[in-house]
């Protein structure tokens, strides 16, 4: 009952993020001949599908799950359902506020790890209807920078949401907090240790090209910084419950 009560609050939020990344992945796929002629999404040419695929949705196509879909999805808890004076109700509820918390935080990572999957699948079904074919081993790579870069995202939001209790502050507060975050890591002392979460999210430390500069090559995953994002995404998220438990409604 109860994570149906949450679906029922973000699943409109959920299926527009989801149905704006569906369709921006299927419009790049299936128009790909008109696209790569036009230099793609970015604007740069490639000689390869693979090329263009990086430039036109791992590149551009970051943008919509980045902004429109994780700082949304972690718009939840009692002070967004104080807005709508619901949180009476919630609260009578026979459960904790920590099961509460964690019920809307179980959600909204699922929910991101299906968003980070739809290129994955998309390019699977997709490119062989424009007799092409993708690496099923480097989408499923940028699924996982999806997933754990975006677990990081969300976390800040959902945080911010239990702070701030404004329709939309908490979103756009995350949105400016990631951008600021990129700015300050892309500082020239800082850009060795690779601390960019929009560099990280598309692999952009590790891409690197061959002689001809026609074959997209993605490196390892970096493992050690993963689990350093994960650590502190877990650690936003415990802030968060704390909060959650803590505050007077």
């Amino acid at each position: 009952m109860l994570c149906y009560k949450v679906w029922q609050e973000t699943r409109t939020r959920f299926l527009i993020s989801g149905m704006a990344l569906t369709t921006f992945c299927l419009v790049a796929v299936l128009f790909e001949k008109q696209f790569r002629a036009m230099g793609g999404f970015s604007g740069e040419r490639t000689a390869t599908y693979t090329g263009y695929i990086y430039h036109s949705i791992y590149g551009p196509g970051k943008a919509i799950f980045v902004l429109l879909a994780l700082p949304f999805l972690g718009l939840g808890g009692l002070l967004r359902e104080k807005l709508r004076g619901t949180t009476g109700f919630t609260l009578a509820l026979p459960l904790t506020r920590m099961r509460l918390g964690w019920t809307y935080i179980g959600l909204g990572i699922a929910e991101t790890a299906i968003l980070s999957m739809i290129p994955l699948f998309t390019l699977t079904v997709l490119s062989p209807l424009v007799h092409e074919s993708y690496p099923f081993t480097e989408a499923f790579h940028f699924s996982i920078l999806w997933f754990i870069c975006g677990g990081l995202i969300f976390s800040v939001a959902f945080l911010l949401s239990t702070i701030v209790s404004a329709e939309y502050t908490a979103p756009v507060a995350c949105i400016i907090l990631l951008y600021i975050q990129a700015l300050v890591a892309s500082w020239r002392p800082l850009i060795p240790y690779r601390l960019n979460i929009l560099w990280t999210i598309n692999a952009y430390p590790n891409t690197r090209w061959n002689p001809e500069h026609t074959l997209m090559l993605s490196g390892p995953l970096p493992w050690t910084r993963l689990v350093t994002i994960l650590l502190v995404s877990f650690g936003l998220l415990g802030m968060a419950t704390l909060i959650t438990r803590r505050q007077d409604y």
